[in-house]
């Protein structure tokens, strides 16, 4: 250890090194702990010249790894993965509880875990539940979460099938009666998101002349829809709960597949398996169980269909 600490000029620096390499973006890496993009820049630049190697290739579109980052990426990813799993297991000890980490997003969390939470854990009370929340994009590699709900491409095989990627065009129950006119119906988007749009849905506008409420983060999108301020995608792994309590309705019985399959991703370097399996089983059954009562309130809409395991070719 000794030869170690004389092989660097900060502890800290493997920290900064590690979500800049993670991110492949200095900005990114400077959001996540919390210090300004240039001190993360001074501090990597130091530390190639400590080292005598550029670790990054910097770029208008990010910083992509050397091979010689590459090298040092796995050697710290792999050490900072054993340094948590021995503070977990002294957690466990102290608590008596095992920790486990979900990164899911967080209209996931607000619209379809917490009404269930209690649920959960009356199911493991041995399990002390972490939440890295994602507001943006929902995919990406796992880090050194437990658990990651992901969305990928239909022929990835990680972790386990959850659902197909869908949503439909939900509101609050009296929306449409108040908003009889289509082109006074208010649509609530997402920031940035062009997948989700309603455009040839028979009797429906969606251009110009209707009004837009945007946010940043779909959690708020979900809760302006649930107020009745106006019409949203309701991404189905998120608002069937709210569907089935009937606080949200289908605005058209149309269901979108944009074609993505939602996966639960779990970590396979722990102590912690059986727990892991667990936990990621009852979500998935909660949330198909789900999708079958919606299935039952709305038999028009092939919700269903979105359980059937993609064919993946050899």
């Amino acid at each position: 250890m000794d030869s170690l600490r004389r092989r660097l000029p900060s502890t800290g620096a493997l920290f900064l090194f590690e979500a800049a390499a993670r991110h492949e973006n200095f900005t990114r890496a400077a959001e996540e702990m919390n210090v300004t993009q240039p001190a993360v820049s001074r501090s990597l630049a130091a530390l190639e010249d400590y080292l005598g190697c550029s670790l990054f290739q910097r770029g208008k579109s990010g910083a992509r790894l050397t091979e010689e980052g590459r090298l040092l990426h796995e050697a710290v990813k792999t050490g900072f993965s054993h340094i948590d799993q021995g503070l977990s297991r002294l957690e466990a000890r102290r608590s008596g509880k095992t920790q486990i980490t979900l990164s899911v997003s967080t209209a996931f969390t607000t619209h379809w875990l917490m009404p269930r939470i209690a649920r959960c854990q009356a199911a493991f009370p041995e399990l002390d539940l972490r939440f890295q929340l994602i507001a943006g994009p929902v995919s990406g590699p796992i880090g050194d979460v437990d658990i990651a709900m992901r969305y990928v491409g239909p022929g990835d095989v990680s972790g386990k099938f959850v659902m197909h990627e869908a949503y439909l065009p939900v509101c609050a129950p009296s929306y449409l009666a108040r908003t009889s006119e289509p082109e006074k119906r208010t649509f609530i988007q997402l920031e940035g998101d062009k997948s989700s749009r309603f455009t040839g849905v028979e009797g429906w506008a969606d251009n110009a002349e209707n009004a837009q409420l945007t946010f940043s983060d779909y959690s708020v999108v979900v809760q302006a829809a649930l107020v009745g301020q106006g019409i949203a995608a309701g991404w189905l792994n998120v608002t069937a709960h709210w569907l089935n309590e009937g606080q949200l309705v289908p605005a058209a019985n149309r269901l979108t597949r944009p074609g993505r399959v939602c996966r639960l991703v779990t970590r396979q370097d722990t102590g912690n398996s059986a727990p892991i399996h667990a936990i990621s089983d009852w979500m998935i059954e909660e949330l198909r169980a789900d999708l079958h009562a919606t299935q039952s309130a709305y038999p028009d809409i092939e919700i269903a269909s979105l359980l059937e395991r993609p064919n993946i070719r050899a």
